[in-house]
């Protein structure tokens, strides 16, 4: 018998991302900004997780965890590095986050984003 030809969006599923940053908005219009930013690093964790197959493990931080992203699939560290000490520096840092620290985020998100999965990130800011 003969198998069937999957589609490529069968074989790939995707991040709903316009839905993922909507709840981002929420977060921050509830004045949870911080929460935010650690959303947008979920995010992030579950594009690498669908895509590559490459959970961040319970043990790992999130710097390792970048790092081996870096090193087993070929990221580059010139967009995940800066994107990885923003976040930490918002959630470990103790500091809530600004307007334009959540926007400056947003932006290095984007560049990520455009690196993992060729597509634009939907425009989004928060005011």
């Amino acid at each position: 018998m003969a198998k069937k030809k999957k589609s490529k969006k069968e074989q790939e599923p995707e991040v709903d991302i316009k839905q993922k940053f909507e709840n981002a908005k929420v977060l921050v219009d509830t004045n949870r900004a911080k929460e935010a930013i650690a959303y947008i690093y979920l995010i992030y964790n579950d594009i690498i997780t669908i895509k590559f197959k490459k959970p961040r493990l319970a043990h790992q931080t999130i710097r390792e965890y970048a790092i081996r992203c870096v090193t087993e699939l070929d990221q580059k560290p010139e967009s995940i590095y800066p994107f990885i000490k923003k976040i930490e520096d918002i959630i470990y840092g103790g500091v809530e986050p600004t307007n334009k620290e959540l926007n400056f985020t947003v932006q290095l998100f984007s560049n990520l984003y455009n690196d993992i999965t060729g597509k634009t990130l939907p425009t989004v800011s928060f005011q």
